[in-house]
Order: C-alpha cells, then sequence, then structure tokens
C-alpha cells in the first residue's frame, strides 16, 4: 500500500510591523510562509506552492492569506516571492527519476547483453518464451540450449508451463532428456515474433535450472 498525502514546511518566519492583531490589538505578529508539498511515504516529492500565515505572537492568533486585509497582502506577496523553495523539498521527485534512470539503464544494457547472447548462444543458455496462442493461464515455458554445432542448435523444452516467468524450478521439475534441432535464425524469429521474453545465461545450480527429466509418450503440454 503506497502512503501519500499532502503537508506543508515553515520556509521563512519574518516580523510584521505596524499590523494590529484582529484578536487582542496588539502589534506583535510576524508572517510565516508554508511552502506546500506531496508527499509519498512521508518523503516530499515536490512542492505545488507558497502559502502565507500571520500569527499574533501575543495571543497565538493565526490570520489565513484568504483573510488578510489588502493593504498588508503587498507585504506578503514580496516576502513569499523572495523565499526560495528549499531543494529538499524535490527530494523524492529527484528519487523517482533516478530510479527511473537507472532502470532504463538496467533494461538497455540486459537487451544488448541478451542480443550477444542470441547472437552467439552458448550451451546451457535458457529461453524464456511465451505463446499467446495457449488458451491455458500457463503460456510460459522454457527452452534450453544442450550443445551447438555450427550453425545448428540442439535444444531440451522443460517440463512444465508457467502463469509467468518463474525464478527457479521445483524439484519435481526440469529439462527433458531428448533433444531437438534448430537453426539459430529461429532463434530470431522468436525475439521477432515477441515470444523470446529473456535469455538467461548465469544462473545457480540451486535454482533447478539444470535439472533433468525422463520424456514419456504420454507427456503433452497443456497449449
Amino acid at each position: 500500500m503506497i502512503i501519500y498525502g499532502w503537508n506543508a514546511k515553515n520556509i521563512k518566519q519574518a516580523p510584521l510591523e505596524n499590523y494590529e492583531c484582529p484578536n487582542c490589538q496588539q502589534k506583535q505578529s510576524v508572517i510565516v510562509i508554508f511552502a506546500r508539498y506531496v508527499d509519498i511515504f512521508w518523503i516530499p516529492v515536490f512542492p505545488f506552492k507558497k502559502t502565507a500565515v500571520i500569527v499574533c505572537t501575543n495571543c497565538k492568533h493565526e490570520t489565513e492569506e484568504n483573510n488578510i486585509e489588502l493593504g498588508t497582502k503587498g507585504a506578503i506577496q514580496q516576502l513569499k516571492s523572495a523565499v526560495p523553495i528549499p531543494k529538499y523539498l524535490f527530494s523524492g521527485l529527484a528519487l523517482i527519476l533516478f530510479a527511473i534512470a537507472f532502470f532504463t539503464y538496467q533494461g538497455i544494457q540486459n537487451g544488448e547483453k541478451e542480443n550477444a547472447y542470441l547472437g552467439d548462444p552458448k550451451a546451457g543458455d535458457i529461453y524464456f518464451l511465451k505463446n499467446d496462442k495457449g488458451k491455458s493461464a500457463n503460456n510460459y515455458y522454457l527452452m534450453k540450449v544442450r550443445k551447438v554445432e555450427g550453425d545448428s542448435l540442439w535444444i531440451s523444452y522443460n517440463s512444465f508451463w508457467y502463469s509467468r516467468m518463474t525464478k527457479k524450478l521445483d524439484p519435481k521439475d526440469g529439462f527433458y532428456n531428448i533433444m531437438y534441432s534448430m537453426h539459430k535464425d529461429g532463434l530470431k524469429e522468436l525475439q521477432t515474433s515477441g515470444e523470446l521474453k529473456k535469455i538467461m545465461r548465469e544462473y545457480s545450480a540451486a535454482d533447478g535450472f539444470d535439472q533433468e527429466v525422463e520424456f514419456h509418450e504420454s507427456d503433452t503440454t497443456a497449449n
């Protein structure tokens, strides 16, 4: 759950001379300038306006900006214009922009890495595929390169289909112990069609991607 809201920060306080408090008639007031901002998880994201309040230091009476007399508004507007918004009130926005830039950069790096993998397949490469034509909710499956011979690949498919890209295979799951031949150009066709979603080369044996299962004639896919 994302917690967000609006808040205000006192960014300037200055004495207001010759202003008579409407509550106690004393001339002991200050102008307080607030920056109102949007926050997420209490982190300021960006400010959206500045407001002013007159506070009587004698009786603590507060006069909101829209109730301030015209003669005093000019001085208040001058002070509001002169007070800069603190940069830290943009800290959340800076974090968001940094995150966008970071993940964009990571996406570009991953894309370049996967293109390199696609052009030079190696034994052990795992291809994450999605069959959008299938009627089942489980339309993700895996293909593994067993060996490379010239322009030909020997591949095996895994024994289970998933509803999303999996990060780990179950102990009972694995790649069939039979291989099929595929030309390298077939990989590019999978990428062009959008069926190829991800290529993984570096992985841990603990994640189960080295598991092998025996193929039986009765084995069929849901798609």
